[in-house]
């Protein structure tokens, strides 16, 4: 799950949820995991001692394997190339914080997330959200090297694919060929589209925070959407999936931040009620919450009611489901 071998590391200033981060409080681009060790290239024979096409990766500290073979199309990018393109594309940025680095996967996988004081942290309304930005490479030719802004900081290999395969606005990727050099200058691009993206979100939510939505529509939203992949209960409110209506209906008019009167409160609710309390015997195991709400089901809930409440057509839809569902418990 958390892909942290014996050969990997994940340094940061917080413990990350698998309880297996070295602390380092001055963690920073020239001193970190990924300056520890990088790769080297060895030609590969046959038994017989006849060269081949192709090579392997590994490690200058270690000596063992990385990844698998690959022939001369396939142009690898060293933790040192990697961290030359991150500091170059973060040169100029104030406040920038590294929050975590490490390798996953035996190595196969490098990554730093980093913060930008004053926009790692912003509040609409009453409400915080938090932004990293997060840079990745594979040296297992599992993935491009990438950047992209999200709220996930890269601790594991989980967090890595969502940052990799995620639909974030904002990402770059750039494969291993050739000229992978030179375009890795196109990574600096992130920063710049950065902001730009962060005030696209505080401004949808102040729009969402316009929307009027009484409470009985609010709970006959939450129930139509809940009921939308219903596969223990069928498309039929069950009492499993009622009390999870009535809970985050509670959310919607008294969560913090909240006043019951609009889709900005009806995304509250959902977004506390899956950061908090989705999993078994309400959150209290707080490990499996955490992953959960960041990086599992409840962080897939919580980007898919983001879509639903920002669409009049599936709102209205969701209203009406759940309000037929509701009327036949009567």
């Amino acid at each position: 799950m958390h892909g942290i071998t014996k050969r990997d590391k994940q340094q940061a200033r917080h413990m990350g949820w698998h309880g297996l981060t070295e602390i380092n409080a001055d963690l920073d681009l020239k001193n970190n995991w990924l300056t520890q060790w990088d790769i080297q290239e060895v030609g590969l024979q046959t038994p017989d001692g006849i060269e081949v096409p192709f090579k392997i990766l590994t490690g200058t500290d270690d000596n063992e394997i990385i990844g698998k073979p690959f022939a001369g199309t396939y142009t690898p990018v060293s933790n040192k190339q990697f961290l030359d393109m991150i500091t170059e594309a973060i040169s100029g940025v104030k406040g920038a914080v590294v929050e975590s680095v490490g390798s996953v996967c035996n190595r196969g996988r490098v990554f730093v997330s980093i913060s930008i004081k004053g926009m790692d942290k912003f509040k609409v309304g009453d409400r915080e959200f938090m932004d990293y930005l997060n840079f990745g490479n594979g040296h297992d030719q599992t993935s491009a090297v990438w950047a992209n802004a999200s709220n996930i900081c890269t601790v594991c290999d989980n967090t890595f694919s969502m940052n990799l395969n995620g639909e974030q606005e904002i990402k770059i990727k750039v494969k291993h060929s050739k000229d992978v050099a030179v375009r890795l200058e196109n990574i600096s691009e992130v920063i710049d589209a950065y902001a730009g993206t962060q005030a696209k979100f505080k401004a949808e939510f102040e729009r969402l925070m316009n929307e009027p939505l009484k409470t009985y529509n609010a709970r006959n939203l939450f129930a139509g959407w809940m009921i939308r992949s219903n596969s223990e209960e069928g498309k039929d409110l069950g009492p499993k999936t009622l009390t999870k209506v009535n809970r985050v209906t509670e959310l919607f008019e008294s969560g913090r931040g909240n006043t019951g009167s609009n889709r900005a409160d009806a995304f509250s609710a959902v977004t506390d009620y899956y950061t908090h309390e989705s999993t078994r015997n309400a959150g209290r195991n707080v490990q499996r919450q955490l992953f959960s709400s960041e990086y599992g089901l409840g962080r897939m809930a919580k980007t898919d009611f983001w879509n639903v409440i920002r669409n009049d057509d599936r709102v209205n839809a969701y209203v009406a489901n759940g309000k037929k569902a509701l009327a036949l418990l009567n």
